[in-house]
């Protein structure tokens, strides 16, 4: 197609930008708006429970027949399981970020359906669940009430009726769960004494309620074959029994005498909460908490919205009283992320045309890039549509790169036309077709570079791989749209819009600009010449800089995403092994007081008998605390507060405090630091690895790169062993079943059977009364049946003593393991406390006891030393592109050597601003070898036709140089001013622009004011050098 072609059809050329405008337009208002593209790794959690058995029992009967089946599911990274004393297990299996979600659901599903016929049969009737977690809590809901009649328990069972279903049903939600519940439940409280006079057990207890509380199906009346015969009728019989009183009237026993035993007799029946584990509530009072999360892809502002919208319209149906609010919502979070990227995108628009106006020195040439660079941007929202991906921090940082680069080809154009005009005198439309016939080559040659700078890194694998790919695939899909704007578009404008200098004087301002522009590029031309005539200085000043690279990477402290304050932390609060949840309770109060105290804090939502990291624990209180809005906040930064928080609870003699902050990406891992797992490997036991983490702990506490250390491994608990002796129960006639199913009912609550009420299925439980399992003496009330019928006491078939135990074990792909947890402290990377770790870890610990990560640290083992893979792949592209253009492998040769200058400049400039080389700097640097490179082309280009042309070497080079010096700096300095916002970004989200801007801010000015140089230099040296080796092959011939 010729170049003149647009330029003759100017609606054409109008059209085909109005149609990528209008596609853009579409996508910017289909996509779907996030915190981060997806990137989380698909996590499927598997839960049972075996009331009354300790920690060590769960784990022989439930996790490990469990494990077993689950170890080596496709896909797995890793496994991680948790066995409370309560009689809780759950394990989560984590994926690769490919699998399917869904697929790895079912796959888990079955696999846990293998290992059911080698669960207890208790295990199997309360039910396993399997289910997909969801990748991040979007919103928490409170129900509140002043009204003492609706407590804590009325309030939770109200969420549960009239609330979460409906919730649950909202589009996009993926799962609403109710913190802490008081699920009801018919509680049966046993007397034993009065059990044991009756000569019953606890087992005719459950048969009476088994065989009397039972749904059963009584048949029908001529059901066919039948003659004579008008209608059938179904027999009804009452089935489930439904409220307190008919539970009371259940007959036990009947006597022959004619008298019954009913469960009044023996028992206390209430209507009350299943479990009394856990506690919450909201700024010290009581509440029901619903935490929402969102399926995995889902619009977060839209979710969010129509959750609002229901809750809306159920709470007018709310009885007086009862009112909700909504303390945690992450799309304020993300809205305001996003708001503040917004407003920088347009920041640096301005001051890119700004830089555009003062280089052209005219409005109707600035015109043309003020109409191309948003063509280009909006048609980036098409683009972003087509690959599936989300308006998030990493397309719209991509989006404010590009701006940068798309502004370059407008300014080409624009600057070609107006020299020819000045120079060549000829009319606009005339000036336009000879620049397009030089310029479109060159135009289509720097897109193909830079979408080989950015393509080929979007291949890599893994979460890496996700991140890299928003940024590249957004700023190449501007950049070709803007290639084609720069062909169609931008020459049409030119031709109708330019006019030629008439002559008059410019503005004071314009001139001193030009004349500051052409001393900088005499000094410019002085600076080749000195640098050819000192060669050998130069050569070993870049050996210096290659240097300089290579230590500022070792330097300059490495992690994966920088933190970010998302406006709440999470306090944890550890009472001794074996505190009741009364004691916990009360230190809980006194902490809540003092976090309401404080300015900065909006609310605090507390769940007393809880752990983020051990789960359901009475001796744990976990809250959450939610700052006021960034701009209300009288300190400085969320770290500083959380420090005094700490310095503040750590006082407290009766409990540690662990605090931390959230995930840097939502879903992955359980808090913004790093987490280590400690693993019993080979013949090491239980009390091995409690052994190595008190070490670890003891060393870590003393290294100034870790704070905010904790351990998911709990001192030993006081435990009670009953040492039974089955020979004399065997004598007695008793069964071992009867014995543990005995003390398991009275101690540890057994699950019966159901009840119906309000259309729903609860459960019914039998245990002793409070005072009856308080004490060790009280076991002697405890009777089972034996021969004869007579009753014996628990006691009088075995001994009792007290000892210790874990009361939570944990494992690590199926060895006991330990968790430690903690940060980075200030002034350190992750990547310096996680080698810290692994330091201790090799100098002070046993050699089998293995080391893993999970989490986000596991991301960061297995992204780290990416860097170098990631430039080398760009260089590599950027040298076979730039051969296959040139015909020559050695011209490629001068441009890939001039771009480490500007990569120091951003290595320097980062360490100076103490920011980290994480996935936002590696993203920086990918884009300076782009820009670096784009700018290189431009000379070494112009200098090839020259030296082509049979122009002498040095004077090519030169000329070049000064024909393109103002150009280069312009458009770098667009780019840099662009990059301004960035740089000093704050509010939410600013570690990240921080992150992405500063390195290459630097990097851009490192480039125009050395890097330059070593172009044109680079450009004779590898010329002489291909001359050399030229003649010395001819005279070998």
């Amino acid at each position: 197609m010729k170049s003149d072609f647009f330029i003759d059809r100017p609606v054409f050329s109008t059209v085909l930008s109005v149609i990528i405008v209008i596609v853009g337009v579409i996508g910017l208002a289909l996509l779907p708006i996030d915190q981060y593209p997806k990137i989380v790794p698909p996590v499927v959690k598997v839960s049972a429970s075996y009331p009354g058995a300790s920690a060590q029992t769960v784990t022989q009967a439930v996790a490990t027949p469990i494990e077993q089946e689950l170890n080596g599911t496709p896909g797995m990274l890793y496994m991680e399981s948790s066995s409370t004393n309560s009689g809780g297990f759950t394990a989560t299996i984590t994926f690769d970020i490919d699998t399917d979600a869904d697929l790895a659901a079912v796959e888990v599903q079955n696999r846990v359906k293998l290992a059911e016929s080698r669960l207890p049969a208790e295990v199997v009737q309360n039910g396993i669940s399997v289910e997909k977690q969801a990748s991040s809590k979007l919103l928490t809901i409170t129900l509140l009430s002043s009204d003492p009649k609706f407590d804590e328990i009325y309030l939770s069972n109200y969420a549960t009726l009239n609330v979460l279903d409906m919730l649950r049903r909202v589009p996009g939600v993926g799962s609403v769960s109710n913190v802490g519940s008081r699920y009801y439940a018919m509680q049966i409280w046993v007397l034993p004494d009065r059990l044991a006079n009756l000569g019953l057990t606890v087992q005719d207890l459950q048969r009476a309620l088994k065989d009397q509380n039972r749904e059963s199906a009584a048949g029908v009346l001529g059901q066919q074959p039948m003659t004579d015969l008008d209608v059938t009728i179904p027999i009804t019989a009452q089935g489930r029994l439904s409220s307190v009183g008919e539970f009371e009237e259940i007959v036990v026993r009947a006597n022959p005498d004619g008298s019954i035993i009913r469960l009044r007799d023996v028992a206390r029946v209430s209507l009350e909460a299943s479990s009394y584990n856990t506690e919450s509530g909201i700024n010290g009072g009581n509440a029901a908490v619903l935490n929402i999360n969102m399926l995995p892809g889902a619009n977060a502002m839209e979710v969010a919205d129509a959750v609002k919208e229901a809750m809306e319209e159920i709470s007018r149906n709310f009885p007086e009283g009862i009112s909700y609010q909504i303390p945690f919502d992450m799309t304020t979070y993300i809205s305001e992320s996003i708001h503040h990227v917004y407003q920088t995108l347009f920041e640096a628009l301005l001051l890119v045309i700004l830089v555009v106006f003062l280089s052209l020195q005219n409005w109707r040439a600035t015109l043309i890039p003020i109409v191309a660079v948003p063509i280009s941007l909006i048609g980036t929202f098409g683009v972003m549509l087509v690959f599936g991906f989300s308006l998030n921090m990493m397309t719209l940082l991509g989006l404010i790169l590009a701006i940068g680069i798309v502004v370059d080809d407008a300014i080409v154009v624009v600057e070609n036309v107006e020299r020819i005009m000045e120079q060549e005198r000829l009319s606009p439309y005339e000036a336009t077709k000879k620049a397009m016939a030089s310029l479109g080559g060159a135009l289509i040659a720097m897109s193909l570079v830079l979408c080989a700078v950015f393509v080929p890194v979007s291949f890599l694998a893994g979460i890496t791989g996700q991140l890299y790919r928003q940024f590249t695939i957004t700023i190449a899909g501007s950049v070709i749209i803007s290639t084609v704007v720069a062909l169609t578009l931008s020459p049409v404008m030119c031709a109708y819009f330019l006019r030629p200098d008439n002559g008059r004087r410019k503005p004071k301002l314009f001139r001193r600009i030009n004349y500051w522009l052409r001393r900088g590029n005499t000094v410019y031309q002085r600076g080749i010449r000195g640098s050819l005539r000192h060669s050998r200085r130069m050569l070993a000043a870049f050996g210096i800089l290659l240097v300089g690279i290579w230590l500022m990477n070792r330097i300059t402290p490495q992690s994966f995403m920088p933190k970010e304050d998302q406006g709440y932390f999470t306090v944890e609060l550890e009472l001794p092994e074996g505190a009741t949840l009364e004691r916990t309770r009360r230190v809980t109060d006194r902490a809540m007081k003092y976090l309401m105290g404080l300015s900065d804090v909006e609310y605090v939502l507390n769940v007393t008998g809880s752990s983020p990291r051990l789960g359901s624990n009475q001796a744990h209180s976990q809250l959450t605390v939610i700052l006021k809005p960034w701009g209300d906040r009288t300190s400085e930064s969320i770290d500083e507060l959380m420090e005094e928080v700490r310095d503040e609870l750590s006082l407290y003699p009766e409990s540690k405090v662990y605090l931390s902050s959230p995930a840097v990406i939502p879903g992955l891992g359980t808090s913004g630091g790093f987490e280590m797992v400690l693993e019993a490997r080979g013949d090491r036991t239980y009390t091995d690895l409690q052994q190595a983490v008190d070490t670890l702990m003891y060393y870590a506490e003393r290294r100034p790169e870790l704070a905010g250390l904790s351990s998911s491994m709990q001192s030993d608990i006081p435990q009670l062993y009953y040492d039974v002796d089955r020979d004399k129960a065997q004598l007695l006639g008793v069964s071992m079943s009867d014995v543990f199913s005995t003390l398991k009912t009275f101690t540890g609550s057994v699950y019966v059977n159901d009840f119906n009420m309000f259309n729903r299925i609860y459960r019914v439980y039998v245990q002793a009364e409070a005072p009856y399992r308080a004490h060790q003496s009280n076991l002697d009330l405890f009777h089972v049946r034996g021969n004869g019928g007579a009753m014996i006491p628990v006691t009088a078939l075995g001994t009792t003593h007290y000892t210790t135990g874990p009361g939570t074990i944990r494992r690590f792909n199926m060895f006991n393991a330990a968790t430690i947890s903690g940060e980075a402290a200030h002034g350190y990377s992750s990547g310096q406390a996680m080698e810290a770790l692994e330091q201790i870890v090799r100098e002070h610990l046993p050699a089998n006891i293995g080391v893993e990560w999970s989490g986000l640290s596991y991301q960061e083992k297995h992204a780290s030393g990416q860097t170098g893979l990631v430039l080398a792949l760009a260089l590599l592209f950027v040298f076979l592109f730039l051969a296959a253009q040139y015909e020559s492998w050695s011209v490629p040769v001068a441009v890939i050597l001039s771009l480490p200058i500007a990569g120091l400049g951003a290595y320097v400039g980062n360490w100076l601003c103490g920011l980290e080389n994480n996935i936002y700097f590696q993203i920086g640097l990918v884009m300076l070898v782009g820009l670096v490179a784009k700018n290189a082309i431009l000379i070494v280009e112009f200098a090839k036709e020259e030296v082509d042309r049979g122009g002498d070497l040095v004077q090519s080079a030169l000329h070049a140089a000064r024909l393109r010096f103002r150009p280069i700096v312009m458009t770098s300095l667009a780019f840099i001013l662009g990059m301004l916002p960035l740089v000093f970004a704050s509010g939410p989200g600013s570690a990240s622009r921080q992150g992405i801007g500063t390195g290459v801010f630097f990097g851009m000015l490192v480039a125009i004011t050395a890097g330059i140089v070593f172009v044109p230099f680079f450009f004779v040296w590898v010329y002489r050098i291909k001359d050399k080796f030229k003649r010395v092959s001819h005279e070998k011939r």
